[in-house]
């Protein structure tokens, strides 16, 4: 069976994210579930595969280390929201790298301005742009700002438990 055909088959499963223990057993399954996250499948079967993208990442991000380019490469094009926000959950446990850093900054800066867009996608934005504010503390004023402004009107819960969040951990940087 192949990878496609089996995240078919357990999508539906109570315990589907499980699986992304398969992929620590069996790396070489590994590009086929990168594959799907990124390729032009018929929606939801990229969703669901970068899904599990998150959950692997969580177990040991090292094993999707060589995909990290593309995976950003895929968050800087991608209209996805679903996806725009799995990937983003999955770069999160990356180190911060030097890789299309301004066009990256750029995007989560765009991101958490855009009303439009979900609110899982803002708030995962500004986690990522707090480590940005550790490496560059002087963009921390420009965030804010976007903060403030985002402020100025209703906020769902989960929006202001990430806004909590990032300026408990800006403060963590001195």
């Amino acid at each position: 069976m192949t990878v496609e055909e089996a995240l078919i088959n357990r999508v539906k499963e109570p315990k589907f994210t499980e699986w992304h223990r398969n992929f620590v057993s069996y790396p070489e399954q590994i590009p086929d579930l990168v594959e799907l996250a990124l390729g032009s499948k018929k929606a939801p079967l990229p969703a669901h595969a970068s899904w599990l993208l998150i959950h692997l990442a969580k177990a040991d991000w090292t094993l999707l280390a060589s995909y990290e380019h593309a995976f950003i490469d895929h968050f800087l094009v991608s209209t996805h929201q679903s996806i725009l926000r799995n990937l983003l959950v999955t770069l999160l446990e990356f180190p911060l790298t030097d890789y299309r850093e301004s066009e990256v900054l750029d995007a989560l800066i765009a991101h958490l301005k855009n009303e439009e867009d979900k609110v899982a996608l803002r708030v995962y934005s500004l986690y990522k742009l707090a480590e940005f504010v550790q490496r560059y503390p002087e963009i921390k004023t420009e965030i804010d700002a976007v903060l403030e402004l985002i402020q100025d009107n209703p906020m769902s819960p989960f929006m202001k438990v990430g806004i909590r969040h990032f300026k408990e951990m800006c403060r963590k940087f001195g």
